[in-house]
């Protein structure tokens, strides 16, 4: 009952405003504008306590609220999932990109990576082994060439500009800033 009783006495104070302004205004090209502006103003005071009647004992305010609230949990879930999916991108790419300069690098002294670990951007373990040449293509008449069992086919890749495990090591480190505990070299 209370709330019909302040909603009549909104609408009569609503309906004084208006005439005392429509009192007031002088007669000019602006009057129809600022009655369609006090009809708007009316109609808005005699809606407003319908809706709050209707909107089950929730303000407008902490409707509002709920909605942003729950707009922004979404948002910063969705952010914290595309960030996660880009974090793992990077870091495989990341990882093939390492691994294929590696390689490169190594191709050059006999050389390629077996296995690398990585963790939070650093490696934490790095297997390189010797590539073994057990057989040779020849491009013009695609007959296969098997190395002599006699023929050590490493020293073909000691020479002097193949430098041994340790320069290897420190190379890496050097170029890669991986520490030489954790290159191991089978």
């Amino acid at each position: 009952m209370d709330i019909i009783k302040v909603w009549i006495s909104t609408i009569l104070i609503g309906a004084f405003i208006v005439n005392v302004i429509e009192l007031i205004l002088p007669s000019g090209n602006l009057k129809p504008y600022v009655n369609l502006v006090l009809s708007f103003m009316f109609i808005f005071i005699i809606i407003t306590p319908i809706s709050n009647f209707f909107s089950k004992d929730i303000p407008l305010e902490d409707k509002i609220l709920q909605k942003y609230s729950d707009f922004q949990y979404k948002y910063h879930q969705s952010a914290a999932t595309l960030n996660n999916v880009n974090l793992k991108e990077i870091e495989t790419n990341y990882f093939n990109y390492l691994k294929e300069t590696l390689n490169i690098k190594l191709k050059d002294h006999g050389y390629e990576v077996d296995n690398i670990e990585i963790k939070d951007n650093e490696v934490k373990n790095l297997t390189i082994r010797e590539i073994k040449f057990k057989e040779n293509s020849n491009n013009e008449s695609n007959e296969e060439i098997k190395l002599k069992e006699n023929e050590s086919y490493k020293e073909a890749f000691k020479s002097k500009e193949s430098p041994n495990e340790d320069n290897l090591k420190n190379e890496l480190n050097q170029i890669f800033k991986i520490s030489v505990e954790k290159i191991k070299i089978n």
